[in-house]
Parts: C-alpha cells; sequence; structure tokens
C-alpha cells in the first residue's frame, strides 16, 4: 500500500488563507450592516464584490443581535364593486400557516431594502418596478381597478415600555406622521397593471 501524497505546504497555505478570507466574507455581510462600525464598513468595501458575488449579503439582523425596525406594505384597492379594501402584508392573523407569514415578511422587507439602495444610488427605476409587481400580484388577486401601496415602518418599543405592558401592535409604534414614515406608491391602474403582465 503506497503512502499518500499531501500537497506542498505553500498550496496548503494558500487554500488556508482562501478559505479564512471565505469565513470572514460569510461574517462581514450582516456585520457591515447599519448600524455598524467603522471597520466593518471599511473592510466590506474592500470584500464588496466578492460577497456580493457569493451572494453573502444578506442581513439577519432583525433577528438578532440588535433588531431594527420592521416593515409592513399596507395597500388600498377598489375592488371590482368600487368598495375600498384596506389590509396590510404580513398580517399575523391572515397569513397562516406561519411560513406564509414569514415568505410576507420577507417581500416587504425586501421592498424596504430596495428603497434604501434606490436612495443611495439616486436611481429608483428597480423599486418602482417591483412596487409594480406587487401591485400587479393585488391587482390580479382582487380583480382590483386600483391599487396603492404603502412602505410603513414599524418601530420597536423599549425594554420598559413591554414591561409596562405596550403591545407590539400598539398604534405609537406605527407612523405617527404618514409623511415621515410611509412611502406611497401608485395608485396603478388595474387595467393597465394587468396589460403589463408577462
Amino acid at each position: 500500500m503506497s503512502e499518500p501524497t499531501y500537497p506542498r505546504p505553500a498550496i496548503r497555505a494558500l487554500v488556508s488563507v482562501l478559505v479564512a478570507l471565505h469565513v470572514f466574507a460569510v461574517f462581514l455581510g450582516p456585520f457591515a450592516l447599519p448600524p455598524s462600525s467603522d471597520l466593518a464598513a471599511g473592510s466590506f468595501r474592500l470584500f464588496q464584490p466578492y460577497v456580493q458575488g457569493a451572494f453573502l449579503d444578506t442581513g439577519y439582523r432583525f433577528f438578532a443581535p440588535e433588531p431594527g425596525p420592521s416593515h409592513l406594505v399596507r395597500y388600498e384597492l377598489i375592488g371590482p364593486d368600487d368598495k375600498p379594501i384596506v389590509r396590510t402584508f404580513p398580517d399575523r392573523n391572515l397569513d397562516r400557516p406561519r411560513l406564509l407569514y414569514h415568505r410576507h415578511f420577507m417581500l416587504s422587507e425586501f421592498l424596504n431594502t430596495t428603497r434604501e439602495m434606490s436612495e443611495r444610488r439616486g436611481n429608483r427605476e428597480i423599486l418602482d418596478a417591483l412596487a409594480r409587481s406587487y401591485a400587479r400580484h393585488l391587482a390580479k388577486r382582487y380583480d382590483a381597478k386600483e391599487v396603492t401601496l404603502y412602505l410603513q415602518q414599524h418601530e420597536l418599543p423599549f425594554i420598559r415600555d413591554v414591561q409596562q405592558g405596550m403591545l407590539l401592535t400598539d398604534p405609537s409604534l406605527y407612523a405617527a406622521d404618514p409623511n415621515e414614515k410611509e412611502i406611497k406608491f401608485g395608485p396603478y391602474r388595474g387595467d393597465e397593471l394587468r396589460r403589463d403582465e408577462p
């Protein structure tokens, strides 16, 4: 039986460095999201092509350790009978099973992430196309004549407020001033949206 052959020490060292850099990039993606340190933000700029190319720039800060505000999409429709329909997604009472709630939560957060990216780049083209696609789905689902979307921010309560009995659904945690915390998309006409369908 012959002895196994191992790569030369230089190749093993190179592979080790590449693996270490990849692991660093895996952790860097979430740590570079705001709020972040100057070191994380600076490192992200250096690693950005690799992190984005490997799709490692997804963040999970809404789970821990310091979750920020969440986002909801409130939609107002004019139904086929001219009656208004106002709903929100995600909606913990309507979105069953729980996986559906999570899917809707990801859609609302994706709209907000796209909004932030559009503001940084000064280009709303992708944001408007995304909002229009959401409106198109709603128009088809409800056979709506008109669809308007509102991206709404939901703040987290302070610990002391929860200890004193505040619920996560307390109205004060939602947009107090619609101009400040809500972003409007539309109105979109249902017949135009249906014509856009691929």
